[in-house]
């Protein structure tokens, strides 16, 4: 493991159609003093830099984009990134003056993306917009009407408007309305609840399932019957069990066959994000984090428990995004599969060791490092570059299995 490997996240850019086409990156050094994570972006920039000399971009973002925070004096010296994935963020409240402004020419000619990053316009600002090809607007820092007269200014010079900080559906669709191009925020993550709307049929299917898969006495044949309801889960089901991944000697032909052998504990996590990411009417980018999420629960508990015990954590994770599946409210789909009470807990209320472990992964994926009880994980022998390994780790593992899974991104 690389002595330099830092602390590292990324929030991912969606465009119009919900498809990934970027990750910003967010970073921040492990051999910092831990209990103070503000030495600012400037630290953050240089250490991300450090970082991509050893580990590949492409270990984190794949072929998608890499949005990255630039300060002034990494726009006068640009790495050696592949310039047709790198996109140089230009940090806000920096000055702009001429240096600035003969970089970023010189960037422009040498043919690299420039966003400029939590755009404000001003008397100042406005000399920026020329070498931009995309302007990042805060979507919670400006009013509505904010908002509006900076897309009326900006959208004449041909740049892609980026909505940062998109927290809700109706924020995404307010910024849809008005022309932006890309979108950003924890929107995904969260439940588009639209009062009096009955869950869907294929949605109530899913649910009843999932309880199935959760009560411990329910009987093979019943779990054989519901998966043979459907046809697009049987074949993946099948196909990912006879896929590399599991390694079989024997070839599997039936779903009896595949519980038999494998076990209902083993299979029953792989049926549960199959089922969720079979839904159709999320972005592929929500299976993702879902695996991201509950992969990373599971490895943390490898460290603290050892890897006999981690199953239920990998479920707390998975389930943890079940209310942005269903578009529901989480308490209520919840009661609705009769959890354990504390795997419930561990889910609603961060309770418990799988709880802990949640909130820890939660925190660390939003890159609010400050937030995490580093306490906690010195106290299992885990350190700051260790949980940054366990997101690498975490990453690429969730890149192999979603093509095993079958569930990759359908082209429109």
């Amino acid at each position: 493991m690389s002595d330099s490997l830092p602390l590292l996240a990324r929030q991912p850019i969606f465009n119009t159609q919900m498809k990934v086409v970027g990750y910003e990156l967010l970073c921040r050094s492990s051999h910092i003093n831990e209990a103070n994570f503000s030495n600012g972006d400037a630290a953050s920039s240089q250490v991300l830099l450090n970082a991509f000399t050893e580990l590949s971009i492409a270990n984190v973002v794949g072929k998608h984009l890499a949005f990255i925070n630039f300060t002034r004096n990494l726009l006068q010296t640009p790495p050696p990134f592949d310039r047709k994935q790198l996109v140089i963020e230009v940090l806000e409240g920096q000055k702009v003056d001429a240096a600035m402004l003969d970089a970023l020419k010189v960037l422009r000619e040498h043919k690299y993306t420039i966003a400029l990053d939590d755009f404000v316009l001003t008397t100042e600002t406005q000399s920026l917009i020329p070498y931009a090809d995309i302007v990042k607007l805060d979507v919670l820092q400006l009013s509505p009407q904010e908002i509006v007269a900076h897309v009326k200014h900006i959208k004449p010079f041909g740049i892609k408007l980026l909505a940062e900080k998109v927290e809700t559906y109706e924020m995404l669709e307010f910024c849809k309305s008005l022309g932006f191009d890309l979108f950003q925020g924890y929107f995904l993550a969260r439940p588009q609840i639209i009062t009096g709307r009955k869950m869907s049929d294929n949605k109530q299917a899913v649910l009843q399932l999932l309880s199935a898969l959760q009560d411990p006495d329910v009987p093979v044949e019943r779990i054989e019957k519901m998966l043979a309801l459907d046809a697009v889960l049987s074949f993946k089901l099948l196909r990912l069990v006879n896929s590399a991944a599991f390694g079989l000697a024997r070839k599997v032909d039936s779903l009896k066959q595949a519980i038999i052998l494998l076990g209902l504990n083993k299979i029953k996590n792989w049926v549960n994000i199959l089922a969720m990411s079979n839904l159709g009417d999320k972005p592929h980018e929500l299976s993702v984090s879902a695996l991201t999420r509950a992969r990373m629960c599971e490895l943390i508990a490898n460290q603290l428990t050892g890897k006999n015990k981690a199953d239920g954590y990998f479920t707390v994770g998975l389930l943890s995004t079940l209310d942005a599946f269903m578009d529901a409210p989480m308490t209520t789909l919840l009661d609705s599969i009769s959890l354990s009470k504390h795997i419930n807990d561990a889910i609603l209320k961060q309770m418990g060791s799988e709880g802990k472990v949640l909130e820890i992964t939660t925190y660390y994926e939003k890159g609010e490092w400050g937030k995490i009880d580093w306490d906690y994980l010195t106290q299992h022998n885990i350190n700051a570059e260790q949980l940054a390994q366990i997101y690498i780790d975490t990453l690429a593992w969730v890149d192999t299995t979603i093509s095993h899974l079958g569930i990759g991104e359908k082209n429109n």
